[in-house]
């Protein structure tokens, strides 16, 4: 997957559920099971909510595991006895590893290519295409991108983005590292080249605001 093509890296559990579509309480469940925690988790501060940051490669699999649980029905069980043993394979098993289904149950292929159930070496099987499953969450990843109009050029703060730090609304940019880009010379263009999702009416908000507090 190209850098142009995946914009955000890290995610929260909010973002998560959009993307994937599958529900905080699931994705809660699994991590607290150990079935499937973010990437980056702080098993010290699980509390904070920047304790857990999912990457994009975890979203891909979420939604592979959201497509056989739900498409295919298979149960929690299965994806569980099937994760001890893939898990030995890859370490993000469900986005590394090409899986299919056969009667509820998880199919890897062996290095030559035939179908073998991981559980129990079922043969008939259907295959998701991970491929397409990985552009879709892509595409869902660059929504979030997306700004209403009545976002652009407005400054906010929220308690659980940026550690409550004033942020371009719609965005998680924070204010200060904009204007640490103004106080090294680069122009709006500039600026917008390192964060595509300002635009210039954004940091004509941020100057404004810093000619004020000088």
């Amino acid at each position: 997957m190209s850098d142009d093509t995946v914009v955000l890296r890290a995610f929260s559990i909010d973002h998560a559920a959009r993307v994937t579509r599958v529900s905080k309480n699931r994705l809660a469940r699994w991590d607290r099971a150990g079935f499937f925690s973010p990437e980056i988790a702080d098993e010290a501060d699980r509390g904070s909510p920047y304790s857990r940051v999912y990457s994009f490669n975890d979203l891909v699999g979420l939604r592979v595991l959201a497509v056989l649980a739900d498409k295919y029905r298979v149960p929690y069980s299965e994806l569980k006895a099937a994760h001890d043993i893939l898990k030995a394979q890859a370490a993000r098993p469900w986005s590394e590893i090409r899986v299919t289904v056969a009667n509820r149950k998880i199919v890897i292929f062996d290095e030559h290519g035939h179908p073998v159930n991981v559980t129990d070496g079922q043969y008939s099987f259907h295959e998701l295409p991970l491929p397409e499953i990985a552009k879709d969450v892509a595409e869902r990843a660059q929504a979030l991108r997306k700004r209403d109009n009545d976002q652009i050029g407005v400054i906010e703060r929220h308690k659980y983005v940026a550690r409550n730090a004033p942020v371009m609304a719609g965005t998680r940019i924070p204010v200060a590292a904009i204007e640490s880009f103004i106080d090294a010379g680069y122009d709006d263009a500039g600026i917008v080249a390192e964060y595509p999702g300002l635009t210039p009416i954004d940091i004509s908000t941020v100057r404004n605001r810093m000619k004020v507090a000088a």
